[in-house]
């Protein structure tokens, strides 16, 4: 379970101070998919980054799991990350230098499991994403499609209780946005993971469990029509 409570995110740009987020409220149970939309802008990715420990909140208390993270010290927060959370980002941030199996192993690998053992678990992913014959490929050689679910894979390998996915296809056409989305709510459902979508796709948001709004900082319930 995630709970915020009374999140404030301030910075100062300058001489001003921009308020992001307002007191917001939020409470997810276990094996819920959520939906966030709001205009780029509003707040959805720094949302995102306080609930993955990347950012802190300039007010407000976070728990996951039970655990009050604001009293968490940065390498502890580090670990709770690795161990809890997955996060897919818009631009994918793949690695040129390293094959497809190896940008999706390399969470494995650097958490200490064997080289042959991350690239086992890598291909399994690479098949059930449809892509296992690109998998000595480097990103660059990928349709954009392709590299998401890579991308997907990578976020996913280290079976996280929590998957956030920042504006997960965003670039993508419609075919590809239906494909990654259908396989990203699909496996989250099957492993039961909370799973939290930021995005300003309105159709992909009705298959999920719930879905807000996110305007003047806060988030509003958005009706499913």
């Amino acid at each position: 379970m995630i709970k915020l409570n009374n999140i404030i995110k301030k910075y100062i740009q300058g001489q001003v101070t921009v308020t992001v987020l307002n007191k917001l409220k939020l409470v997810i149970n276990n094996k819920e998919t959520i939906g966030i939309i709001g205009p780029s802008g509003s707040g959805k990715s720094t949302l995102l980054n306080i609930i993955a420990l990347l950012e802190n909140p300039t007010f407000g208390d976070i728990e996951i799991s039970g655990i009050d993270c604001n009293v968490l010290k940065a390498e502890e927060k580090v670990n709770f990350r690795k161990k809890n959370i997955g996060f897919i980002f818009q631009n994918n941030q793949l690695l040129e230098d390293f094959s497809v199996e190896e940008n999706i192993a390399l969470p494995l690998i650097m958490d200490g499991y064997s080289y042959s053992k991350s690239i086992s678990k890598a291909n399994d992913y690479l098949e059930l994403l449809g892509i296992f014959e690109r998998k000595k490929f480097k990103p660059g050689l990928l349709s954009g499609g392709e590299q998401q679910r890579v991308a997907i894979a990578r976020a996913l390998i280290k079976d996280p209780s929590i998957l956030l996915a920042d504006e997960p296809t965003g670039s993508l056409d419609d075919k590809n946005t239906e494909v990654v989305f259908s396989f990203i709510n699909k496996l989250a459902k099957e492993k039961k993971i909370i799973t939290i979508f930021a995005t300003h796709n309105l159709n992909l948001i009705k298959q999920l469990d719930k879905s807000f709004l996110m305007k003047g900082g806060n988030l509003i319930d958005f009706k499913k029509s």
